[in-house]
């Protein structure tokens, strides 16, 4: 049966996979847990919006299909008199799917906070729906996060400061300039000085 494009199964379909089976192989991810609470949760809103109601959710009813979770029940739906039934049996089976589930702790908690509304208070599935809506998204930004190690920026090579040649600079250039010619010079010449006074002194 069809409810809006939301299937739930009578009887037993061709190689669905029951949930309680793919929360025994490996534990869910948040984000996976929610999605299917969220799929069922629209079956039930649908369901309720029909006058309909399932009266007997529970994880061991929940079957994955191509099209997602989906609720089997052989014996048909019943009328809306259980619908607060509904309601009641979907938060246990929210707090079911969290067990299974690793995910955020914050978010964990506020799955948490709805689940046990829906026990206590028998939310409209309308209002449930939506809200799991919401933390089914924050969980897959959650998920989709991937830290990037920061890279900080290669620091500059040094440069030594260039100083403008002033006219001071320049007068101090061409001083320290004469000065090493006078001393290359003085180098230079002074063994031809030392050889002619040894050649005048008849030695």
């Amino acid at each position: 049966m069809t409810t809006k494009g939301m299937a739930i199964s009578e009887g037993v379909e061709a190689h669905p996979e029951p949930l309680t089976e793919r929360i025994a192989r490996n534990r869910l991810s948040l984000a996976d847990a929610l999605r299917y609470g969220i799929q069922i949760a629209a079956c039930l809103r649908d369901l309720h919006g029909s006058g309909l109601a399932h009266g007997a959710v529970s994880l061991q009813s929940i079957l994955l299909g191509p099209a997602g979770a989906e609720l089997r029940n052989s014996d048909g739906p019943t009328h809306l008199g259980d619908r607060h039934a509904d309601v009641t049996a979907f938060g246990v089976l929210l707090e079911e799917l969290l067990a299974a589930a690793d995910g955020p702790e914050d978010l964990r908690a506020e799955v948490c906070r709805l689940a046990t509304e829906c026990q206590k208070e028998a939310l409209d599935m309308r209002q449930v729906s939506v809200n799991l809506r919401i933390l089914g998204l924050q969980a897959r930004q959650a998920a989709a996060t991937v830290r990037k190690p920061v890279t900080l920026p290669e620091a500059a090579p040094k440069q030594e400061p260039v100083l403008a040649a002033g006219p001071e600079m320049s007068h101090r250039s061409r001083t320290a300039r004469a000065v090493r010619v006078r001393v290359h010079l003085s180098l230079h010449w002074r063994p031809l000085a030392n050889l002619a006074a040894y050649a005048l002194s008849g030695k």
